[in-house]
């Protein structure tokens, strides 16, 4: 008999193995047919199966029914794969820019199947058809296409939120699922969310039975049948009890999540881990080094689906301080970047928080992902700033250090708060568009927003001379149309409850769904605000008003080149082009991004959701940059028609050609203190850089030295930059890679970082990865 982790390290073999070799992933449409049919077997039983109250019923039929199965290898049972389709537009390579704008119609992710004669198209549609007539569907149809005057050309977006939380599984870890369920109030949701619990009950017994009958057909191969021993003994154990070593814990945990995705399922993106070396380090006790290593690789497999990783920005954090300042790194913060390290799968996201007492030892560990080409690579936190923000925000000062990313970046207390981060999405270069045109699009011509003479103008030249109020009066326009859009999506997914997830946030305690629009069971909610074109919106305020301040009669010559896209005025864009623009720590233009993002930040934290609480600012874009750019006319920045807008709060590399060093300088000046929902920052390095020092865990210190610690550290007004990640590679390297990968990257696998998501480079439609060639380029010139 081999020893633990060897069986282990054996099993982790088989089971990436398949998980590269899935390409079909289907499970999502049998669960939804499922819930179909169990959904009218309920109603011809007399329960109305859209009730509230029927919904743990339900959840728990369908751990019952659903078909189970334990991959060859695995030393945990439990999948997430039937919770999500292959329908991720940004790591599908059939994604086009021109043809998306969000994901509006939760019907489109059946065209993602593709017919079998299992699969026949009647049936897909049958399925399809059914959830045409929910309630829910049938509430989001409604919304879109009262708000499509706006939504159409993507002055701004808005969805109904899915995922996108970060569950607190340590009570039940503890001290079991069948304690836990006896706590809390007996009234209200509560009894409802405690039949949603029995359905975790009902797979682990499930699954135990399923590895007692696997283990005697798979007897031949011995490490095989002492898995699947192993995982009965487990799933007989937990999560019923609570978990007395690393591997139970690691059993328990799995059953939690994959209940909790089937619950939201289709597509329930971005629910989160949280600090998992806090969570798990409990349970590590004397296990060996090698064997918690091999256990956590199968705990990344999991989070796996499909040889994509279709469940894109699942976000695992490590490090971080208490509210004194003391370091919480631990053993199992080693244990689990070592996992990372040696899986370098696409999935999930691996994010660090860094403050002023992190040891060095954390940076040297990280230096061996940073400096090794195509490996994963963590996103970095500023603790110390997050601590600011979140207790000016109004947090409670026992749950500061709980925070943590739901999805890509955005920051959100682990088990208590609904952030509903991804509800709405706003356009800023749009809205400068509209502000300039008399309300009118430039590339249809549609009147979608104010004219000048509605905006209080006598004319759309008076407007351009006010540019920068009459954008504002404009964003006023918008803004309240943008937060009904929102908060109807918030009342639609309202429709469809989730009481086990609400067991996770407090539910017992509140006994109210955590998705109650008006009376959220959280302790903490609000929606979010995507906000995008900030460097666009900025630079051409400040290039009109030279414009103008030049040729005080030119506003038509101006308007029309934009029409035009610029046909025939190239020299009119070389010069909008050479005006002062954001990013390289010139004064005017960096004070103008900071009034834009600042009074913009005050006008969305000013909108509120069903519950009262606030719109969170994000100067996030997830790619999204290029999506909304595609729907802009040209700018008077120099900026073509259809073009990306800069990506979060970073200059278009097109618009500036300064030293890294002057984009940071600018960055630094804004406002982070009050974008509460988050931002993006993506800083490109050349590994030539680095090249005077002798290895990764070194460069990993001199990445720290030269551009951590200066990055994070609090400007003029005490705030600082929390949030940024690093893509170090040429591009060069990258386009010798896309022109030869099957030589170049043998394994099929190159890991880079989209925002708050590791990608594997190779799956990018060529407009993502033509977008990561640019920024990199863009640095390497700077």
């Amino acid at each position: 008999m081999n020893t633990a982790d060897a069986i282990l390290k054996d099993g982790l073999r088989k089971l990436v193995d398949g998980k590269r070799r899935q390409l079909r992933v289907d499970g999502w449409f049998y669960l939804q047919e499922l819930r179909m049919r169990e959904r009218e077997t309920m109603r011809r039983g007399g329960t109305d199966p859209d009730d509230p109250a029927a919904a743990g019923e339900l959840l728990c039929r369908l751990a019952e029914k659903m078909t189970l199965s334990i991959p060859e290898g695995s030393a945990l049972a439990g999948t997430q794969d039937d919770a999500f389709s292959p329908s991720y537009a940004l790591i599908n390579p059939a994604f086009r820019v021109q043809s998306f704008a969000g994901y509006c119609d939760p019907l489109a992710i059946y065209d993602d199947l593709e017919p079998t004669p299992e699969l026949p198209p009647e049936r897909i549609e049958a399925v399809r058809g059914y959830y045409r007539e929910t309630p829910f569907v049938r509430d989001l149809k409604a919304v879109y296409g009262r708000f499509e005057t706006l939504t159409s050309e993507v002055a701004f977006f808005m969805e109904p939120v899915t995922g996108h939380m970060i569950p607190d599984m340590r009570p039940i870890l503890s001290d079991g699922l069948e304690a836990f369920l006896k706590r809390g109030t007996p009234g209200g949701y509560a009894p409802v969310m405690r039949r949603a619990g029995e359905a975790v009950l009902i797979l682990a017994r499930r699954y135990a039975g399923l590895a007692e009958t696997l283990a005697v057909q798979r007897a031949a191969d011995p490490d095989e049948a002492a898995r699947l021993g192993r995982i009965a003994e487990l799933c007989r154990r937990v999560p019923r009890y609570g978990a007395r070593n690393l591997h139970e814990a690691l059993q328990s945990y799995l059953l939690l999540w994959q209940v909790m995705c089937l619950e939201q399922a289709p597509n329930p993106y971005a629910f989160s881990a949280g600090n998992l070396d806090r969570v798990f380090a409990l349970y590590l006790g004397e296990t060996p080094f090698e064997e918690a290593v091999a256990l956590f690789e199968h705990l990344l497999a999991f989070y796996m689906v499909g040889a994509r990783g279709w469940a894109i920005s699942q976000n695992i954090l490590l490090g971080g301080r208490d509210m004194d300042g003391n370091d919480l790194t631990n053993a199992m913060t080693g244990v689990i970047l070592e996992a990372f390290r040696r899986s370098n799968l696409p999935q999930p996201a691996l994010s660090v928080k860094i403050h002023r007492g992190t040891p060095d030892s954390l940076y040297r560990a990280m230096g061996k992902f940073f400096f090794i080409p195509g490996h994963s690579t963590p996103s970095l936190f500023n603790d110390d700033m997050m601590f600011e923000l979140l207790a000016a925000k109004g947090i409670a000062p026992e749950d500061i250090p709980d925070w943590a990313v739901a999805g890509c970046q955005e920051p959100l207390i682990m088990g208590r708060e609904n952030g509903n981060t991804t509800n709405s999405w706003l356009n800023l270069g749009k809205v400068l568009e509209l502000a300039l045109n008399d309300g009118r699009s430039l590339l249809t011509g549609r009147k979608i927003g104010l004219s000048a003479a509605e905006l209080g103008y006598t004319s759309p030249e008076e407007a351009a001379h006010d540019l920068e109020n009459a954008f504002f009066r404009q964003l006023d326009f918008i803004l309240p149309c943008m937060e009904e859009a929102a908060n109807c999506c918030t009342r639609a997914i309202g429709r469809c409850p989730t009481p086990f997830g609400s067991l996770l946030f407090g539910g017992l305690e509140s006994g109210r769904d955590m998705r109650d629009a008006e009376h959220p069971g959280t302790r903490c909610n609000g929606s979010g605000c995507l906000i995008h074109g900030l460097s666009v919106a900025a630079d051409s305020i400040v290039a009109v008003k030279h414009f103008l301040a030049e040729e005080p009669g030119g506003f038509e010559t101006l308007l029309a080149a934009l029409r035009s896209d610029f046909a025939g005025a190239q020299l009119l864009r070389a010069r909008l082009l050479g005006y002062p623009k954001y990013g390289a720590n010139r004064q005017e233009p960096d004070e103008t991004a900071v009034r834009v993002a600042a009074r913009v930040c005050e006008k969305v934290s000013a909108l509120r959701n069903p519950s009262g609480a606030p719109f969170m600012p994000d100067f996030s874009t997830p790619s999204t940059h290029l999506l909304y750019g595609c729907w802009v006319g040209a700018t008077p920045d120099g900026r073509n028609a259809r073009t990306m807008l800069g990506y979060g709060i970073d200059p278009r590399p097109e618009a500036v050609s300064a030293e890294l060093t002057d984009q940071l300088l600018s960055e630094r000046k804004l406002p982070f203190g009050q974008m509460t929902g988050g931002y993006a920052s993506h800083i490109g390095l050349s590994p030539a850089i680095f090249a005077d020092t002798p290895d990764a865990e070194a460069k990993g210190i001199a990445l720290r030295d030269r551009i951590v610690r200066p990055l994070f550290s609090a400007g003029k007004e005490g705030a600082a930059p929390y949030y940024v990640y690093f893509n170090i590679d040429s591009a060069a390297h990258l386009r010798r890679i896309l022109a030869d990968p099957e030589k170049l990257v043998p394994s099929g696998i190159y890991i880079m970082r989209i925002h708050g998501t590791f990608v594997n480079f190779l799956d990018l439609s060529p407009a993502i990865q033509e977008d990561i060639v640019r920024r990199l380029e863009r640095s390497e010139c700077a």
